[in-house]
């Protein structure tokens, strides 16, 4: 009676089973980085090792300092390029968007695949039924150099969801009203597995918010099992603990700073005004993400700035084609090539002393989006475009005609 996570675990560590508490010995599938964490920071340590022990396992993009804003980032660029282009990588990514979303869209995880990255949300690869585990840059160097990593099995937690979500309640609604409720350290180096009806209505874009999420919950791994019936959790799998929610019963919620667990529900902050907001990163820039802000400003003009990153060169080309893009625009956004930017406070849309943003980053960390003294309220696109409209944290409903008032 295995887990998911741990029959996983024990096919990479090549034993017939695993428990919580096993020590193993695993095998990546594959080792994944970026330019913040990559060579610029472990190359030398690598060739120390020994070299790569095996390039085509690796995957490598420049993705949070695209386009360069200044000297120094364009030469941490040439850094990347230049060691990737040495190493002869055959899964280099440049000026294509964000590592952890080009992973899933180019099919270079598949379900039961074991993945280690250096960026904390390498999590997010666990949306197509895989294992996906962040670890240390001097640790990723050690995995490059051997394929090899020593884990200790982890005890599981569950989160089953049921139910159909209300109408302008999206996935991140979901998972922060999880947050408010569970706090960021309730699943600490825990794995975290979803189950539940509602996983069968889920396309990808939704599972990479739920598996992105698993980091800000503390897990070492969060994982949404594929429809493949030959890898699922057995049913009698032990948990450590398993929580239920019915997501018909969640509306719009926002996090307030600087804690991704301190929710509220949007309605609830309609007199905080705001500066500036942001519709982007790997768990916030998705094609569902640019649609679901489209649907909200069509027709509508934005009253604060609104910038708006595309995760990925394909999904920007997507919103493109079919109009998203110049939805967008009319109402008054500026859209940035696909990549992390503001999210990670390095360009494109860095905050001011004083000022307030609403986005759908991944956190909203004291200074992580620029200055220290700013507030970042982390929503869903719904919330964010309506936001942008009312100049003030606003829930969508009260926005767009039709649907049901708070």
């Amino acid at each position: 009676m295995m887990t998911l996570t741990e029959k996983i675990i024990a096919r990479a560590a090549g034993v017939e089973s695993v428990k919580p508490g096993d020590e193993v010995w695993v095998t990546a599938d594959r080792i994944v980085m970026n330019d913040i964490g990559g060579p610029r920071r472990i190359a030398g340590l690598i060739e120390e090792l020994g070299g790569l022990a095996d390039r085509e396992r690796v995957v490598l993009a420049s993705d949070h300092f695209i386009p360069a804003a200044n000297l120094r980032h364009a030469n941490i660029l040439k850094v990347t390029r230049d060691w990737a282009q040495a190493q002869d990588i055959p899964h280099f990514y440049e000026y294509q968007g964000i590592l952890h979303n080009i992973l899933i869209e180019d099919g270079l995880v598949q379900s039961g695949m074991l993945v280690v990255g250096s960026d904390s949300h390498t999590v997010m690869a666990g949306a197509v039924g895989a294992v996906a585990l962040s670890v240390g840059s001097t640790e990723l160097a050690t995995v490059l150099a051997t394929n090899e990593l020593w884990l200790n099995v982890p005890e599981s937690a569950q989160i089953i969801l049921d139910g159909d979500p209300a109408p302008l309640v999206d996935l991140r609604d979901i998972t922060m009203t999880m947050l408010g409720d569970l706090k960021t350290d309730f699943a600490l180096a825990m794995a975290v597995e979803f189950g539940g009806s509602f996983l069968q209505k889920l396309d990808m874009d939704g599972r990479l918010v739920l598996s992105n999420q698993g980091i800000e919950m503390g897990a070492m791994n969060a994982i949404v099992p594929s429809n493949d019936a030959s890898l699922q959790p057995d049913s009698d799998a032990a948990y450590q603990m398993t929580y239920h929610y019915d997501v018909s019963a969640i509306t719009p919620q926002v996090a307030a700073p600087h804690m991704v667990d301190n929710v509220q529900p949007a309605d609830s902050l309609s007199e905080v005004r705001l500066d500036a907001a942001w519709i982007g990163s790997c768990v916030g820039g998705r094609y569902a993400d640019l649609k679901a802000a489209a649907d909200v400003l069509r027709g509508q003009k934005t009253r604060i700035p609104l910038n708006i990153t595309p995760a990925t060169h394909a999904i920007y080309r997507s919103c493109l084609e079919d109009g998203t893009l110049q939805t967008l625009i009319e109402a008054g956004a500026i859209i940035h090539p696909a990549g992390c930017g503001a999210c990670a406070g390095l360009h494109s849309g860095t905050v001011a002393d004083g000022e307030a943003i609403i986005t759908t980053a991944t956190r909203n960390f004291q200074g992580r989006m620029g200055s220290r003294d700013s507030s970042i309220y982390l929503a869903s696109p719904y919330t964010v475009a309506a936001s942008a409209i009312a100049g003030r944290v606003i829930d969508a409903r009260q926005v767009v005609e039709g649907a049901s008032q708070p």
